[in-house]
């Protein structure tokens, strides 16, 4: 959990701000083309939610936004961020696979593979709580134009969580939507554009 402290943090005034506020968390849902993404994972014979969520985090772990976190009264900025996954459990229900980041797509996805087939045998919730996450989920069968996510109790926290929805085919690509929560404390609009753009680049790249 390596991190530095942020003593001249320049938007300090905007987190003094949110922070009065009950729920600074707010929400907005884009499409990435996932076309490349999910012919390579097919192609590796990995799993393309995994592969999905390597391509995002890699996006999301260069914008310094998205690792920044208010502990202690400190402003941290965290080196990287570990990954939390929602994967299916018994009878019906879902539990966390927690991941280090790992830079290299192969191994980051026999890894993935690994601790989602783990996760999967049993029901653990337990997992992901440190500030150093980033969360995601999967709803493969849902074609959602927006999606709200539940607010993390701590209305400081700063985990960013990410949904993604059912493919969309058209005209030989493949979309996919992403529905986003972050906390207004660290995120602004201009943080979210760059997001934006980086995620579109990394997904058209894969990997």
């Amino acid at each position: 959990m390596s991190y530095r402290v942020l003593a001249d943090y320049p938007r300090r005034a905007h987190l003094d701000f949110f922070r009065r506020h009950q729920s600074p968390f707010y929400s907005l849902t884009f499409e990435l083309d996932a076309t490349r993404v999910r012919a390579r994972a097919k192609e590796a014979g990995a799993s393309v939610y995994a592969a999905l969520v390597w391509c995002y985090h890699r996006a999301l772990g260069g914008i310094d936004a998205f690792r920044t976190r208010l502990v202690d009264n400190e402003v941290r900025l965290y080196e990287r961020l570990r990954i939390g996954m929602t994967v299916p459990a018994p009878a019906g229900t879902f539990s966390f696979a927690t991941l280090d980041w790992r830079p290299d797509a192969a191994a980051f996805l026999a890894t993935a593979r690994a601790a989602m087939t783990d996760a999967s045998a049993r029901i653990d919730l337990s997992g992901g709580a440190a500030p150093d996450f980033a969360y995601y989920t999967s709803l493969p069968r849902v074609p959602f134009t927006s999606f709200a996510h539940v607010a993390l109790p701590d209305p400081t926290a700063g985990q960013p969580e990410a949904a993604f929805g059912r493919f969309r085919e058209t005209a030989g690509r493949t979309l996919v939507p992403v529905g986003v929560l972050v906390n207004h404390l660290y995120v602004d609009g201009a943080d979210l554009g760059a997001l934006y753009d980086a995620a579109a680049a990394s997904f058209e790249t894969a990997f």
